[in-house]
């Protein structure tokens, strides 16, 4: 004996026509969202952490949009950012009441300056500007050999971070834009 069913393929053929009739308004949300998600991480990246310029941050991350499968990928550079990025030269009296260069205030979490008074910055080979740090008294400084830059947070290493607490503010984006896109 066996069991026949009927009415799966109109079934199959409704579902399919209403996901045709919604994948545009799926798709536009998702676009939507997306770059709604890149510009919020840019802009909470730049208020948490003391990157000096805002087109820093923007540059290091990329949205791509697959249409066919209905994703977004949002993704950062996973290199360190050398502590030039954050920091400002500070400076002391000296002799004869001149200026002199007195390290970098480093400032890796927005307004929580971190005073480095043996800091010093060189050029790199790439032509970059990397710093180095040493102690009081310390003269091995004038040989790099051995000696690792400093380096600051990277720009995906923040995005991952803050990845939580970007999700809500996303999800609620992308049902609103739905909302208005399904009508």
């Amino acid at each position: 004996m066996a069991l026949t069913m009927t009415g799966f393929d109109a079934v199959n053929r409704e579902l399919k026509r209403m996901r045709d009739a919604q994948s545009p308004a799926i798709e536009k949300a998702i676009d939507d969202a997306a770059k709604f998600g890149n510009q919020l991480a840019v802009d909470e990246i730049f208020s948490k952490y003391g990157f000096k310029s805002k087109s820093y941050v923007e540059q290091h991350f990329s949205v791509s949009i697959n249409s066919k499968t209905l994703r977004s990928y949002i993704s950062a550079r996973m290199r360190p950012s050398t502590l030039t990025r954050f920091a400002s030269p500070r400076y002391k009296v000296g002799k004869r009441a001149a200026r002199v260069a007195g390290g970098f205030s480093i400032n890796v979490i927005r307004n929580k300056p971190v005073w480095f008074s043996g800091a010093f910055t060189v050029i790199g080979r790439n032509g970059n500007q990397l710093m180095f740090s040493r102690k009081k008294g310390d003269n091995s400084w004038r040989e790099l050999n051995g000696q690792k830059a400093l380096y600051g947070p990277s720009v995906a290493g923040s995005f991952g971070f803050m990845r939580d607490d970007l999700e809500p503010p996303i999800i609620a984006h992308l049902r609103k834009k739905y909302g208005q896109y399904a009508k």
